[in-house]
């Protein structure tokens, strides 16, 4: 396959949880964003260092590595520190917004949430879906 052909995905969903990885997958596909899943932090790195991704979704509370060391981590590294990490929790106590921006989130949504609250976060940050005929023109 030529370099030209090959289509990166827009969006890193990183969620441990199955029925919310389908849900934001089927939202964005329907949208017209790409995406591409990690089940956990550590699985989040390491597709990181492997695809260049516009946005990433971060769950915060996850096994083995949980959103805020894995945002932190993202920061920490200077080949990923424009890419924008939006936290998605169920932890909507007074003072998690700080949390999460406090590790380097660049935007905040508690669950439960609706597609209008994700489709909003990401079009702020990173625009609407490139169409694939123009990605493959870019590569």
């Amino acid at each position: 396959m030529l370099r030209s052909e090959v289509v990166m995905p827009d969006i890193l969903i990183v969620e441990d949880n199955p029925v919310n990885q389908k849900l934001i997958a089927f939202l964005l596909a329907r949208s017209g964003y790409t995406y591409d899943i990690a089940d956990n932090g550590a699985a989040a790195l390491e597709r990181l260092s492997q695809a260049v991704y516009r946005l990433v979704l971060m769950d915060m509370m996850m096994p083995v590595m949980n959103g805020y060391d894995a945002t932190r981590a993202i920061r920490g590294d200077s080949r990923f520190r424009g890419v924008p990490v939006i936290a998605l929790t169920a932890n909507a106590m007074k003072g998690e917004d700080e949390k999460c921006r406090a590790v380097g989130c660049d935007d905040y949504i508690a669950k439960p949430y609706s597609k209008d609250q994700i489709l909003a976060a990401i079009q702020r940050l990173i625009g609407a879906p490139i169409p694939v005929d123009v990605r493959g023109a870019q590569a």
